[in-house]
């Protein structure tokens, strides 16, 4: 009998991932492996097998270059509903239309996303988090916080860069586009469009872009393709030529950050603090 040297669970044959934890069954199968009780032999195997995770940031997972083409043209099909039950529901909200059509199209974009990543992800697995870097985080706490801080602040910086060069070239077509205050809930109510755009747009996002779209290229492309390519879809799909460049920055940022610390939470935090300073600087001008 043949075991998956992370789970000990019994392997199928002809099977390339373990059907109960979802880590490849690609390691190196030996006379010893095959003793289940072992203990030395299983854990010098688990131990090698996590030492190739660490050299990577993220675990190895089920899905590949094709889940993730699939995930993405799902994603862009979605658009359509989204959009129109955004917008069906924001026409009949009066004064606060586009504050309620942003954020119901927020919220059902996030549901549509989270519905492809596990069918096409993590469906049936045992540790579905975890293969989204939403397990536990290993990496040291303050370090990652530190990380997550440093990224934010490098994004930030090229981002004010950027816009200065644009401006001294007073270009149109690459200026980012003005965001109307419109968007946001007025007084109090001011939290909603917050908890929209900082906290469940990049927590949705991250699962996505990075959890989903970025390891499951690693495997194919290497560590270095599979960031540039993450974050130039990451990019793409925010739909305007003044922030392409910016995004993609933060994009290949946010993917070397995954790679660091092995999770997405460092990610998400980075990005929230991103998206809640954009909403606070460009709609309410602190």
């Amino acid at each position: 009998m043949f075991y998956c040297v992370n789970c000990g669970t019994p392997r199928i044959d002809h099977a390339v991932y373990c059907h109960h934890c979802g880590r490849e069954l690609n390691a190196p199968i030996t006379r010893q492996l095959l003793i289940k009780t072992d203990g030395t032999a299983t854990d010098q195997t688990v131990a090698d097998q996590s030492k190739n995770e660490r050299s990577t940031g993220v675990a190895s997972v089920p899905w590949r270059g094709g889940h993730v083409a699939l995930g993405i043209a799902l994603v862009i099909l979605s658009l359509i509903p989204v959009t129109a039950i955004s917008l069906g529901i924001g026409s009949r909200s009066g004064s606060y239309e586009e504050a309620t059509t942003v954020w119901v199209g927020i919220h059902v974009m996030a549901l549509a996303i989270i519905a492809v990543v596990w069918r096409l992800g993590v469906y049936r697995r045992t540790a579905p988090w975890r293969l989204l870097g939403l397990s536990q985080l290993e990496y040291p706490v303050v370090k990652a916080g530190l990380l997550a801080l440093a990224t934010l602040g490098a994004s930030l910086l090229f981002t004010v860069v950027y816009g200065a060069v644009v401006d001294l070239f007073s270009s149109d077509v690459f200026s980012p586009p003005d965001i109307g205050s419109d968007i946001a809930f007025p007084g109090a109510a001011a939290f909603f469009t917050f908890q929209a755009i900082a906290v469940v747009t990049p927590i949705t996002e991250e699962l996505f872009f990075r959890g989903f779209v970025f390891s499951g290229l690693l495997h194919r492309f290497g560590l270095v393709k599979a960031i540039v390519l993450s974050a130039a879809i990451f990019s793409a799909f925010h739909l305007s030529v003044g922030v392409v460049i910016p995004v993609f920055v933060t994009g290949l940022l946010l993917g070397v950050l995954y790679h660091k610390t092995g999770s997405i939470w460092p990610c998400i935090l980075a990005h929230a603090g991103q998206n809640g300073l954009a909403v606070a600087l460009q709609i309410y001008g602190v």
